[in-house]
């Protein structure tokens, strides 16, 4: 499939802090018709749990395109009260493990939650190249990644992206900031010679990597 990833930072790159938004409402609205230009969206099952989103597209008249919802959960450790596993759309969440826990494996599986079985990289981890074939083989023609910081390291680092966005709020969040990832600007050189779009929203600042 298709591959774009986007992370959200501060100005001094913290990803995460004790305020719910980093961005201005302009950036959250461009990241939900992101969300609606693709087939799917995809987090760690880390990331779900963190943030207890729906990864729904939440723009006026949009939301019944919604992209499916797919989660690497090598171990299946999602929280069984997520949105993603109880919420009216539990039928577009699609978990990528690992494991053989027959009482795990039985318990998604009676609440209507697709479970494909994904073997293991070299690293012990979900191998991400292999999820993407098994997207595309059940008709998932494009993802974005919305992953946090170790997913959109990985998939930078093994360049499975085809383009890549940086939402960047003016915000210095200090010592309030958590998950610093000014080591990824390292990773995005692969689109070095590539032209890049920069977009202004009202401070926030958006770099389309690609």
């Amino acid at each position: 499939p298709f591959v774009a990833a986007k992370i959200a930072c501060s100005s001094d790159f913290y990803i995460s802090s004790s305020k719910k938004f980093i961005t201005n409402q302009h950036s959250r609205n461009v990241s939900h018709i992101l969300r609606y230009n693709f087939d799917s969206i995809l987090v760690s099952s880390k990331t779900a749990n963190d943030d207890n989103s729906k990864l729904s597209c939440r723009i006026n008249g949009l939301e019944k395109y919604s992209p499916k919802r797919l989660i690497v959960d090598k171990n299946l450790k999602i929280n069984k009260k997520s949105p993603l596993i109880t919420d009216k759309n539990k039928k577009n969440t699609i978990i990528f493990h690992s494991t053989k826990d027959k009482k795990k494996l039985r318990y998604f599986k009676l609440r209507g939650i697709r479970l494909i079985y994904t073997d293991l990289d070299s690293k012990n981890n979900i191998d991400l190249k292999k999820v993407f074939s098994k997207a595309y083989n059940i008709g998932i023609g494009s993802i974005i990644i919305e992953g946090g910081k170790i997913l959109t390291k990985s998939v930078l680092k093994e360049k499975l992206v085809n383009e890549f966005y940086l939402f960047k709020s003016k915000k210095n969040l200090g010592k309030l900031g958590k998950n610093n990832i000014s080591d990824l600007k390292k990773l995005i050189i692969f689109f070095k010679g590539k032209e890049n779009i920069e977009t202004f929203l009202d401070g926030d600042k958006i770099t389309r990597y690609y």
